[in-house]
C-alpha cells in the first residue's frame, strides 16, 4: 500500500499542475473575452448618452418658452428612470451563458477524470491506461 501510494503522489501532483494551467488559460481567455465586452459595452454606452443628452437639450430648447416645460423636463426624467430600468433588469438577472464562459476546459478535463476513476473503481478494462481518451 504504502509502494502504491508513493507511486501515485508524482503523478497525482502533475496532474493537478495540468490542472492549474489549463484553468489559467481558461482564466485568461474569459478576462480577454470580458474586457472585450466592457470595453465595446463602454464605448457605445458613452456614445449613447451623449446624444441622448443632445436630445434632451434639443427638446428643453424647443418647449423653453412655452407652457410644457415643466412637463417636459419632467417627462425626460421618467424616460431616463424607464431606460435606466430596463438596462439594468437584463444585466441583473443570472443567466447560464456566463457558466459556459468561465473555466469550459477544466470543468471537460474533470468530467472526464471522473469518468476514469469511476471506471477504474468499477474494475472496467482501459482504465488504467487511459481507455478511448488516452488515444486522444
Amino acid at each position: 500500500m504504502r509502494s502504491l501510494i508513493g507511486h501515485l503522489v508524482p503523478i497525482v501532483l502533475r496532474h493537478l499542475e495540468a490542472y492549474a494551467e489549463v484553468a489559467g488559460e481558461d482564466a485568461r481567455d474569459a478576462a480577454a473575452a470580458i474586457a472585450r465586452r466592457l470595453l465595446g459595452l463602454l464605448g457605445a454606452a458613452a456614445c449613447g448618452f451623449i446624444a441622448l443628452l443632445m436630445l434632451c437639450v434639443v427638446a428643453l430648447a424647443l418647449a423653453w418658452d412655452g407652457p410644457w416645460r415643466v412637463w417636459v423636463a419632467a417627462g425626460l426624467a421618467l424616460a431616463f428612470a424607464a431606460g435606466a430600468a430596463m438596462l439594468a433588469i437584463p444585466a441583473l438577472k443570472r443567466g447560464e451563458t456566463l457558466h459556459a464562459l468561465f473555466f469550459p476546459r477544466v470543468r471537460s478535463e474533470f468530467s472526464r477524470d471522473r469518468e476514469l476513476i469511476e471506471r477504474a473503481f468499477n474494475g472496467q478494462e482501459g482504465a488504467a491506461n487511459g481507455g478511448k481518451h488516452a488515444a486522444q
